[in-house]
């Protein structure tokens, strides 16, 4: 790996690049919500297509992905409804590291519906406190099993029958 003392911090962890890359096929799309890291959108950006939702304009354009710019809306204190009407339809993985902060992420589990159950989430910074609570909601919700690391979570696929 080029620079392991790049990850971790406010970046996703080495081990969780580990995961993605030894997980999600090379060239594969990956959906990431929060893109403000320097670590995960710009090494994922150089093996993957990349959809980065970001709610902040200092982070847009800054590596080789497609942005989708979505302020907070404030009442929900989570992404624009409105601009989540740009997101792909087709993704391999989705990546939930935004909006920044602790416990920030928590519309997700209310917005899960807007995002395909076909494919793995990865909650990343399931160390703290929020973030743990969200897998946790998001497992009950959908009904998916969830794996738990250090780190992150992956909450699994839905199994087709």
């Amino acid at each position: 790996m080029k620079n392991e003392k790049l990850f971790g911090g406010s970046g996703i962890t080495h081990e969780l690049f580990k995961y993605i890359t030894s997980n999600i096929p090379l060239g594969k799309t990956i959906l990431e919500l929060g893109a403000h890291g320097e670590v995960s959108t710009r090494c994922l950006s150089e093996k993957y297509v990349l959809f980065s939702v970001e709610d902040n304009h200092k982070f847009i354009g800054a590596y080789n992905s497609t942005y989708i710019y979505a302020p907070i809306d404030l009442s929900t204190n989570w992404y624009s409804l409105k601009s989540l009407a740009g997101i792909p339809q087709n993704y391999d993985c989705i990546l939930v590291d935004g909006p920044a902060g602790e416990g920030n992420r928590q519309g997700f589990v209310t917005n899960v519906n807007l995002f395909r159950d076909d494919c793995p989430i990865i909650i990343d910074d399931t160390w703290r406190e929020g973030e743990r609570s969200l897998i946790i909601s998001l497992g009950e919700k959908t009904g998916r099993q969830f794996t738990s690391f250090e780190s992150f979570g992956i909450l699994h696929s839905r199994v087709s029958k």
